[in-house]
């Protein structure tokens, strides 16, 4: 008589795709705990690895993705929503990563492109953007004069990350008051304080 087949066999049978829950969390833009709590709550199909890392039917965090789980999944209003526009995957799971250590205070969410950020930003209004200068088919100057033209998103947070030089971006028409800007290589160990600098203001603002 053949053993029945374990929960990772029967999932591996389906020749699915998978991924990481740092993955996951990159593409719901939420931290890689409320991945874990919407695997704990059947939201997510997983299964562990025999190292222990946990893998996640791809299938599965699209259709989150596309029916607007993040709030279901438990990230709250109340949470400090970041826009990452960013196209480089090594960036993006870079970003996710550190995101790790706020939980649910901190929603993370990307875009690829300033055309697919201005769209988000309108739907969603996030606490504040990071995005680079430099990209197609318009750049992050573009992006950042577009908000400040609009009167609903004119006051939003952006935070530059750029391997322009200074005198680069102000032949460029440099930046506004409203915008920080760090250049590369960032250290992410100062991004994570200047979100923890933002946590502590709305906490004082609440």
């Amino acid at each position: 008589m053949a053993r029945p087949k374990s929960r990772a066999e029967q999932i591996l049978s389906t020749n699915e795709a998978f991924v990481g829950t740092k993955e996951a969390a990159a593409i719901l833009g939420v931290s890689v705990s409320t991945i874990q709590k919407m695997v704990e709550a059947g939201k997510l199909r997983a299964w562990r690895t025999q190292g222990g890392h946990r893998r996640i039917a791809e299938v599965d965090v699209q259709a989150a993705n596309r029916d607007g789980m993040q709030a279901v999944a438990g990230s709250s209003h109340k949470s400090l929503s970041i826009l990452v526009v960013e196209d480089n995957p090594v960036m993006v799971k870079a970003y996710a990563k550190v995101a790790v250590q706020w939980g649910t205070a901190v929603e993370l969410s990307f875009a690829a492109d300033a055309a697919s950020a201005l769209l988000q930003i309108a739907q969603r209004r996030p606490n504040l953007v990071v995005t680079d200068l430099a990209m197609e088919p318009f750049d992050g100057f573009h992006l950042i004069r577009t908000l400040r033209a609009s009167p609903e998103l004119a006051d939003t947070r952006v935070l530059v990350v750029t391997g322009l030089t200074d005198n680069e971006i102000e032949a460029k028409g440099g930046l506004d008051e409203w915008t920080v800007c760090y250049h590369k290589p960032m250290s992410f160990e100062r991004f994570g304080g200047y979100v923890d600098a933002r946590l502590q203001d709305r906490q004082h603002h609440h």
